[in-house]
């Protein structure tokens, strides 16, 4: 059995966490660097590569190259740094491309 290589990519601090659960961690300090590993990582066949908010939303052009390939499947999480509601859309588009329906529409 086979097991999924699982990456972490974004500001140091925040890669703790990840590192503390046994997932790859990737730290950057800017949108090139990023930009690599994310590259890199999927080349490698990462299943899942998680990105902080602020990373990924300097890459989003990157990120959107994976949006229709099954693998890697790219996760945006929030950081520690401010918020701008950036993972919580990718979020939102995820479960309408899954479900097919807004189910996180406010009434």
């Amino acid at each position: 059995m086979t097991t999924a290589k699982i990456g972490a990519i974004g500001e140091n601090d925040v890669m703790l966490i990840f590192k503390a659960v046994g997932v790859e961690v990737f730290p950057v300090e800017n949108k090139q660097e990023a930009s690599q590993i994310l590259s890199k990582l999927a080349k490698e066949g990462y299943a899942v590569i998680f990105i902080t908010e602020s990373v990924a939303l300097s890459i989003d052009a990157d990120i959107k190259k994976y949006a229709s390939k099954m693998l890697p499947s790219v996760v945006v999480v929030p950081g520690l740094k401010k918020r701008n509601n950036y993972a919580l859309e990718k979020l939102r588009q995820s479960i309408i491309k899954a479900v097919g329906a807004d189910v996180m529409k406010e009434k």
